[in-house]
Protein backbone atom coordinates (compact mmCIF):
# COMPACT_ATOMS: atom_id res chain seq x y z
CA UNK A 1 0.00 0.00 0.00
CA UNK A 2 1.40 3.36 -1.03
CA UNK A 3 1.28 6.22 1.37
CA UNK A 4 1.02 9.69 0.08
CA UNK A 5 1.98 12.78 2.00
CA UNK A 6 -0.01 15.90 1.43
CA UNK A 7 1.63 19.16 2.41
CA UNK A 8 -0.53 22.19 2.62
CA UNK A 9 0.85 25.66 2.48
CA UNK A 10 -0.54 29.11 2.99
CA UNK A 11 1.38 30.51 0.03
CA UNK A 12 -0.90 31.71 -2.73
CA UNK A 13 0.35 32.93 -6.05
CA UNK A 14 -1.82 35.49 -7.73
CA UNK A 15 -1.80 34.75 -11.44
CA UNK A 16 -2.37 38.34 -12.49
CA UNK A 17 0.58 39.86 -10.59
CA UNK A 18 2.67 36.69 -9.99
CA UNK A 19 3.43 37.76 -6.40
CA UNK A 20 3.56 35.29 -3.56
CA UNK A 21 1.43 36.10 -0.54
CA UNK A 22 2.27 34.37 2.74
CA UNK A 23 -0.65 34.02 5.15
CA UNK A 24 -2.35 36.93 3.41
CA UNK A 25 0.61 39.27 3.97
CA UNK A 26 2.53 40.63 0.98
CA UNK A 27 6.35 40.19 0.94
CA UNK A 28 7.25 43.89 1.32
CA UNK A 29 5.30 44.01 4.58
CA UNK A 30 7.07 40.88 5.84
CA UNK A 31 10.45 42.36 4.84
CA UNK A 32 9.65 45.63 6.66
CA UNK A 33 8.62 43.72 9.78
CA UNK A 34 11.83 41.68 9.66
CA UNK A 35 13.89 44.86 9.30
CA UNK A 36 12.16 46.52 12.24
CA UNK A 37 12.52 43.40 14.41
CA UNK A 38 16.18 42.95 13.50
CA UNK A 39 16.98 46.60 14.18
CA UNK A 40 15.17 46.49 17.51
CA UNK A 41 17.00 43.32 18.58
CA UNK A 42 20.43 44.65 17.57
CA UNK A 43 19.95 47.97 19.39
CA UNK A 44 18.62 46.19 22.47
CA UNK A 45 21.46 43.67 22.49
CA UNK A 46 24.11 46.34 22.09
CA UNK A 47 22.55 48.44 24.85
CA UNK A 48 22.44 45.48 27.22
CA UNK A 49 26.06 44.62 26.47
CA UNK A 50 27.27 48.19 27.03
CA UNK A 51 25.27 48.64 30.21
CA UNK A 52 26.53 45.34 31.63
CA UNK A 53 30.12 46.40 30.89
CA UNK A 54 29.42 49.77 32.53
CA UNK A 55 28.05 48.23 35.72
CA UNK A 56 30.60 45.39 35.85
CA UNK A 57 33.48 47.87 35.61
CA UNK A 58 32.27 49.67 38.72
CA UNK A 59 32.35 53.09 37.09
CA UNK A 60 30.00 55.82 38.24
CA UNK A 61 29.95 58.00 35.13
CA UNK A 62 30.55 57.80 31.41
CA UNK A 63 33.70 59.94 31.69
CA UNK A 64 35.12 57.55 34.27
CA UNK A 65 34.34 54.58 32.01
CA UNK A 66 36.06 56.24 29.04
CA UNK A 67 39.18 57.10 31.04
CA UNK A 68 39.31 53.55 32.42
CA UNK A 69 39.06 52.03 28.96
CA UNK A 70 41.67 54.43 27.57
CA UNK A 71 44.21 52.97 29.99
CA UNK A 72 42.92 49.38 29.83
CA UNK A 73 42.62 48.88 26.06
CA UNK A 74 46.25 49.61 25.06
CA UNK A 75 47.51 47.24 27.76
CA UNK A 76 45.26 44.45 26.48
CA UNK A 77 46.26 45.16 22.88
CA UNK A 78 49.93 44.87 23.86
CA UNK A 79 49.24 41.58 25.70
CA UNK A 80 47.37 40.17 22.70
CA UNK A 81 50.17 41.15 20.31
CA UNK A 82 52.74 39.50 22.58
CA UNK A 83 50.61 36.35 22.82
CA UNK A 84 50.34 36.13 19.03
CA UNK A 85 54.07 36.58 18.71
CA UNK A 86 54.81 33.84 21.25
CA UNK A 87 52.21 31.39 19.97
CA UNK A 88 52.53 31.79 16.21
CA UNK A 89 55.71 33.79 15.69
CA UNK A 90 53.70 36.65 14.22
CA UNK A 91 55.21 40.05 14.97
CA UNK A 92 52.09 42.17 14.97
CA UNK A 93 52.70 45.27 17.02
CA UNK A 94 56.46 45.55 17.46
CA UNK A 95 57.07 47.37 14.17
CA UNK A 96 54.11 49.70 14.71
CA UNK A 97 55.18 50.58 18.24
CA UNK A 98 58.81 51.09 17.28
CA UNK A 99 57.89 53.34 14.34
CA UNK A 100 55.57 55.42 16.53
CA UNK A 101 58.30 55.76 19.17
CA UNK A 102 60.88 56.74 16.53
CA UNK A 103 58.50 59.32 15.07
CA UNK A 104 57.76 60.78 18.51
CA UNK A 105 61.48 61.00 19.31
CA UNK A 106 62.26 62.64 15.96
CA UNK A 107 59.48 65.22 16.14
CA UNK A 108 59.76 66.07 19.84
CA UNK A 109 59.93 69.83 20.27
CA UNK A 110 59.24 70.59 16.60
CA UNK A 111 56.74 73.14 15.44
CA UNK A 112 53.98 72.08 13.09
CA UNK A 113 55.85 73.44 10.05
CA UNK A 114 59.04 71.61 11.04
CA UNK A 115 57.08 68.41 11.53
CA UNK A 116 55.52 68.73 8.06
CA UNK A 117 59.00 69.29 6.58
CA UNK A 118 60.26 66.19 8.40
CA UNK A 119 57.39 64.12 7.00
CA UNK A 120 58.00 65.45 3.48
CA UNK A 121 61.71 64.60 3.68
CA UNK A 122 61.15 61.18 5.20
CA UNK A 123 58.37 60.02 2.90
CA UNK A 124 59.45 61.90 -0.23
CA UNK A 125 56.55 64.21 -0.82
CA UNK A 126 55.58 67.79 -0.40
CA UNK A 127 52.33 68.93 1.14
CA UNK A 128 50.90 72.20 -0.15
CA UNK A 129 47.83 73.48 1.61
CA UNK A 130 45.89 76.61 0.80
CA UNK A 131 43.96 78.74 3.29
CA UNK A 132 40.85 76.53 3.05
CA UNK A 133 42.76 73.37 4.03
CA UNK A 134 42.33 71.93 0.54
CA UNK A 135 45.26 70.26 -1.17
CA UNK A 136 46.47 72.26 -4.16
Amino acid sequence: MKRSIIITSNININSSSSRAVINGTPPPVIAARALVLGSLLSITGTSLLLSSVFFASGCNSLDELISTWKSWAPKKLHQMENSLERAFGISVGRERRSSVEAYERATKGMTEEEELEYIAEKYGGELNWDDNNNEE
